[in-house]
């Protein structure tokens, strides 16, 4: 019998569950992943894809930071004996900015909307977090940590192998929004999809960026000379970039010409792609065999590489321009597969 889960997060209080049991957490589910956390969590699906994820909670949230989205982060997923995605750091703080994991997401990483009308000590709204505090004249920086006024309502509702989150919220000075996140799985594909909607319900015009930071380690390999990374467009690096000397292009695709002292870390923005369809990215881990490829259904806007400490993010960004009253709608989605052979470079 399928079950299914609804919750209610209110205003800094804890979920609240409307159902005996939360669908999909259950041990036959786990298929060997990790152990409970003691964060608010759940897991979808069952077979040859599960996929760990955290849910948002203002007291018991794996993630309560003032820079990412903090619904529906997954955290790992297990596909046919292969593990994608990761922590980003061994210690974990809930509070800092990057204490966070797999398929983290934000946004308005240079300035959220309504940062620059709001004065020192006035609020300004953070899209899947909440009403923030400006806490001086200077520019917005992503790593601080801001004062939380008031964090947004959750909502979700669940099933075996779709999760849907969504968050209303009414801000400052007709800033106001709802957003629902829905992630859902398919064993067909294999396939992990997380599509988002965002609705403009205030007075102001939505103007901003959205992008994934993707934390990714394949089968807990470290980011190094194993791995190559696969475009559909011929890429080139734009002139911030810093490769550290461990990158180059190749064709159509990245590949370590080293791995990476632990105390560096490789930053690089990517030019070259003009259409829509160059929004993909294929992982490939050359000592396993495995490979993830992420698709989203809008143009890029920017696209980024980051690694550090072992951890692997391709990082693709969209714009948005949401007038009010109107409503975006994109999608991202996952696909995992193994091979038996590495796949040759294009």
């Amino acid at each position: 019998m399928q079950r299914t889960l609804v919750l209610t997060l209110l205003v800094f209080g804890s979920l609240v569950p409307r159902a005996e049991q939360k669908a999909g957490t259950d041990d036959s589910l786990r298929g060997g992943g990790p152990v409970s956390s003691g964060y608010a969590e759940s897991t979808l699906g069952s077979g040859t894809l599960i996929a760990r994820l955290y849910l948002p909670d203002p007291k018991q949230g794996y993630y309560r930071g003032t820079r990412f989205d903090w619904s529906g982060l997954v955290s790992r997923v297990d596909c046919r004996n292969h593990t994608f995605f990761c922590e980003f750091k061994q210690e974990h703080d809930p509070l800092n900015h990057d204490d966070i994991c797999g398929t983290a997401e934000e946004f308005g990483i240079e300035s959220p909307p309504s940062y620059a009308q709001a004065g020192p000590g006035e609020p300004f709204i953070k899209i899947g977090i909440g009403v923030l505090e400006r806490e001086d004249g200077s520019n917005y920086s992503f790593w601080k940590r801001y004062k939380i006024r008031k964090a947004g309502e959750w909502k979700i509702v669940q099933k075996p192998e779709r999760i849907e989150l969504g968050q209303g919220l009414s801000g400052p000075n007709g800033w106001s929004y709802e957003y629902t996140k829905t992630i859902q799985i398919s064993e067909g594909g294999p396939t992990l999809a997380i599509t988002r909607r965002l609705k403009n319900t205030g007075t102001q015009t939505i103007d901003t960026d959205h992008y994934g930071h993707n934390f990714t380690r394949i089968d807990n390999v470290p980011a190094g000379t194993n791995y190559t990374l696969e475009f559909p467009f011929e890429p080139r690096f734009s002139q911030d970039s810093r490769t550290q000397g461990s990158l180059e292009i190749k064709n159509r695709s990245l590949v370590f010409t080293k791995d990476l002292p632990p105390d560096q870390a490789i930053w690089v923005r990517l030019e070259g792609f003009r259409k829509r369809e160059d929004n993909e990215i294929r992982i490939v881990n050359h000592q396993t065999g495995a490979a993830m490829t992420i698709t989203t259904d809008q143009p890029l806007s920017k696209l980024v590489l980051y690694s550090s400490g072992g951890v692997l993010c391709p990082e693709p960004f969209i714009k948005l321009t949401i007038p009010p009253g109107q409503t975006r709608e994109w999608s991202t989605t996952y696909r995992f597969e193994a091979t038996t052979e590495p796949r040759s470079i294009r």
